[in-house]
């Protein structure tokens, strides 16, 4: 064979498996083939035993687009957390492709840790219980001399192609493959994206362009932020299809939804989940139901077992943007019995939205609910703060100047711990913003200052403003506080603002906002070629678009009752702070940038309103950012955290007094 050794044992193997394969029919469709090999194993399903679509029904359509006879080259599954993809699709998706119709395929997981973490606690034992492990290259290959044995933990060889498995890192390796199948699963948890290749999409599609119309490419993900999440970007380019079902008691097909409002009374609900309180505002979970909004009767979550069988598949678009997609959105809502059920839905809703006021309880929380149990992308809902909701946190009895611990301490549980500075550079002088942070972030504004003079010359403002953080600001009992940190916005007259800054050593640095850093982050430090070239050790990138979303969530929507511990982050303004200063939290609206020529969304931006002054607004931007630099250094310097941890930071700040003197 052209000067080519072949072992026995080679040969061996081939003449082996060949003897296995079945005779050539039409092709099986995968959710037969799977029904008929698959079985479950107990230590992995709350379903043990042979598999059945029975309990899956509205998985069994995506599945068979995976059959070579099906013409779909794409298929985009938007979807909840624990609604059984994995089980339903993933994984017989694989194993179609080992044991019915061989084809060299791939799993991108977005990174190499649960790459091989998966291959090792749930791929190998489906590989088992679908019996298809003798179609797969074994170790006894390696008895026999082969030092290939084709059979790794990321990689499976068989005879028709091979299963190669991939983390997010190494793709890299990924690039050098043409695969005619190819699986990606939760796009976006995606950190980032090979180099010069562009989305998960491209990237994915680039890998099969050798197999012209014959490829499939299989993208599933719960979906994470509006606008920027890859899934939703995919499936509003398909067919946005949704499952219906039945109403039990009229017949009304419908898609299940968490909640469904009356249009000309947006605060009546005529559908989705319902329940019933206690009298303290606790759900009572023996009262959960999903009532229909065409005739009101109410369905259980056991009967939901029978409708999803009746259920079916209904395209949103005729003519989808991306030719040849089908996509689908499915939430755990469609659970079956035995699986996440409605009351553990509005059980943990209860964690997340206050019941008694109707308002959200934890944004994070929520963003979370929205992304993994709605299977919804999550959009702040980033009002523009008002004068009149900005002039709430004034409060009376505190005056500027003074650190107000014993008000802190009674309405907080603990004193100020740290005190930040931060700094709006206009061309006849400086806005400097003062603030006070006790545990868990909630926040009390010493002072705000306008320091009057050309910024454009030394001494004058300058040296005021050098003065100022070199001070010590006392509070009732005689502690003294010391500014730990001070940022100076270098945006405008840079480079007297690099000149003030290059005379600390450390604790004053100078900054620049940006709407969106890489990956979210709130702060970015500035690349060493440009520390070098304006002669400072650092100085740092602030998510103004990040921060500023924080801020608005928090001033519309922190509520605290006398008596009562302030929430996380609530802010306190002085009694003396004038009108004019909570005017300027309203000079700044979000607004969404389309592109003129797709018309398709951008990005969301703050921008300011013409005329408006914003300094108050920018400078409080610049303090939380700067204190998020200070408490992630703390974290990862002298706490050996390995990250930015709250907990400890304020455990730290609390503990060992680390950031003010006590009274002399």
């Amino acid at each position: 064979m052209n000067g080519v050794a072949v072992k026995v044992s080679d040969l061996d193997f081939l003449i082996e498996r060949f003897s296995m394969l079945p005779e050539k029919r039409e092709y099986e469709l995968p959710s037969d083939y799977i029904q008929r090999v698959r079985y479950l194993d107990k230590s992995l399903s709350p379903f043990p035993g042979k598999f059945s679509y029975d309990r899956f029904p509205y998985f069994k359509e995506i599945v068979d687009k995976l059959s070579p006879a099906d013409p779909t080259k794409y298929v985009f599954v938007m979807k909840g957390n624990q609604c059984g993809y994995t089980t339903a699709v993933l994984e017989p998706g694989m194993m179609y492709h080992i044991g019915s119709d061989p084809e060299e395929q791939a799993l991108f997981l977005p990174d190499e840790i649960m790459a091989k973490d998966y291959v090792k606690t749930k791929l190998e034992s489906c590989i088992d219980n679908s019996g298809l492990r003798p179609l797969i290259a074994s170790q006894s290959r390696k008895a026999n001399g082969s030092k290939d044995t084709g059979d790794t933990t990321l990689h499976k060889q068989y005879l028709g192609g091979s299963l190669k498995v991939f983390g997010g890192k190494s793709g890299s390796k990924f690039r050098n493959f043409s695969l005619k199948v190819v699986y990606v699963d939760e796009a976006d948890a995606f950190i980032s994206l090979i180099k010069g290749e562009g989305d998960v999409f491209t990237l994915m599609k680039g890998r099969q362009d050798a197999f012209a119309n014959h490829s499939k490419l299989i993208i599933g993900s719960t979906p994470k932020n509006e606008g920027s999440s890859q899934i939703q970007n995919l499936f509003l380019q398909g067919t946005q299809k949704y499952f219906y079902v039945p109403c039990k008691h009229c017949g009304q097909m419908q898609k299940l939804e968490w909640a469904i409002w009356d249009e000309h009374d947006k605060s009546k609900q005529i559908g989705g989940i319902v329940w019933e309180n206690d009298e303290n505002f606790r759900p009572k979970l023996e009262t959960v139901g999903y009532k229909c909004p065409y005739c009101g009767g109410v369905m259980k979550n056991y009967d939901k077992a029978e409708i999803i069988k009746r259920g079916e598949w209904r395209a949103s678009v005729e003519r989808p943007e991306m030719a040849d997609a089908e996509s689908y959105h499915i939430t755990a809502l469609y659970n079956p019995p035995g699986m996440y059920s409605w009351e553990d839905y509005v059980a943990e809703w209860a964690t997340v939205w206050d019941l008694k006021t109707n308002r959200v309880k934890d944004v994070e929380k929520y963003r979370v609910f929205r992304n993994l149990k709605q299977g919804l992308p999550f959009r702040e809902q980033h009002e523009t703060i008002t004068y009149e909701r900005a002039l709430r946190y004034r409060r009376f009895g505190f005056a500027r100047g003074v650190v107000p611990n014993r008000m802190a301490l009674r309405d907080t549980g603990s004193i100020v711990l740290i005190l930040i500075v931060s700094v709006d550079v206009q061309k006849d002088g400086l806005y400097v913003d003062i603030v006070g942070y006790t545990e868990r972030g909630c926040n009390f504004s010493v002072d705000f200052r306008w320091i009057e003079g050309s910024v454009e010359q030394f001494g004058g403002p300058w040296d005021e403003l050098s003065k100022l953080i070199q001070s010590d600001f006392v509070d009732e009992d005689g502690r003294r506080y010391r500014p730990m940190i001070t940022l100076v916005d270098s945006g405008h007259y840079t480079s007297w603002v690099y000149a003030f800054c290059s005379q600390f050593s450390f604790g004053v640095y100078a900054c620049k906002g940006q709407d969106w850093i890489k990956d979210g982050a709130p702060y970015q430090l500035f690349s060493p070629g440009t520390l070098k070239q304006i002669g400072l050790p650092l100085a740092y990138h602030i998510n103004t678009g990040l921060i500023k979303d924080r801020i608005s969530s928090e001033m519309n929507r922190l509520f605290w009752n006398d008596g009562q511990l302030q929430p996380a982050w609530y802010p306190n303004f002085p009694e003396d702070f004038g009108d004019d200063y909570f005017k300027m939290y309203e000079a700044e609206e979000k607004i969404d940038i389309i592109d003129k020529a797709t018309r398709k969304y951008v990005k969301t931006i703050w921008r300011q309103k013409f005329g408006a002054d914003n300094h108050a607004f920018d400078t409080r931007v610049y303090n939380k950012g700067a204190l998020e630099i200070f408490a992630d250094d703390i974290c990862r310097q002298e706490l050996r955290c390995g990250a930015l941890d709250w907990n400890a930071f304020w455990r730290y700040a609390k503990d060992f007094k680390a950031f003010y003197r006590e009274a002399d």
